[in-house]
């Protein structure tokens, strides 16, 4: 039997990596769906302040509509062609939809949307922040973080907990925050977008769901004409400093 080390370290690898398809036959069970909610809604946050709303979808012609608004991960067809992709102008930023591809990691059995919100204030800059007008003092960049840092933290521990119960996840912030936001009826603007699904088994969880290498510009396909177009991996290389000496 695995040690409880294993099983986290084991689920730590697994919801590193984004599932960009899933097996979307099959329904989740209400128990596990209910002990992922629970996990998102009761995660650490300042003083336990409420910083968040959570949507949960399980309806696919929901879920559908907001994939729909998620065509923003970029295709580079070479490093000649960045300029073509992506432009900042009057400090807005612009992304090519010729070269970009809907985000499938989300076009999942379950579709979690964390969303900004407002509950009881407790600490001094908090109160500040939600009286003032002026959004740009610092009790309101304080407390910003801190809706930031609790959404982050529910996040992870929802993706954790629902790998522990066996499913694949992908996390995605590329989304027009105000039509989502008009999709789920929601006051504030959406924040982070979660899928929780079944993977499809045998098949690599790098293909997209839907788009195909003859819908990709030359130069990044991954495949024949009529096969899946395969997102890219990566990996991060973070620094860790045990009692301030670098772990090696």
């Amino acid at each position: 039997m695995s040690s409880i080390h294993e099983k986290i370290r084991s689920a730590v690898d697994i919801s590193q990596k984004a599932q960009r398809n899933y097996d979307l036959s099959k329904s989740v069970d209400s128990k596990d769906l209910e002990t992922m909610i629970y996990a998102a809604t009761n995660s650490p946050s300042k003083q336990n302040e409420t910083h968040y709303s959570l949507y949960v979808y399980t309806d696919k012609s929901i879920i559908k509509k907001i994939y729909k608004e998620t065509k923003q991960f970029s295709v580079l067809g070479s490093k000649g062609d960045f300029d073509k992709v992506f432009q900042e102008q009057d400090g807005k930023f612009y992304q090519s939809k010729d070269h970009s591809v809907y985000n499938s990691q989300i076009l999942s059995n379950i579709l979690f949307v964390f969303v900004e919100d407002h509950g009881t204030p407790r600490g001094g800059n908090s109160m500040i922040a939600q009286q003032t007008t002026d959004p740009n003092t610092e009790s309101v960049r304080i407390y910003e973080e801190q809706c930031n840092y609790s959404i982050g933290i529910a996040v992870g521990e929802l993706i954790l907990s629902a790998t522990l119960l066996g499913y694949k996840t992908g996390i995605c912030s590329a989304f027009p925050k105000n039509i989502v936001g008009r999709i789920i009826n929601s006051e504030y603007d959406p924040k982070l977008l979660v899928g929780v699904g079944y993977e499809n088994v045998g098949i690599d969880r790098r293909l997209h769901a839907e788009v195909l290498n003859k819908n990709i510009v030359e130069t990044r396909r991954t495949g024949e004409l009529n096969e899946k177009w395969r997102f890219p991996s990566f990996k991060k290389h973070t620094k860790v400093f045990v009692n301030g000496n670098k772990n090696t």
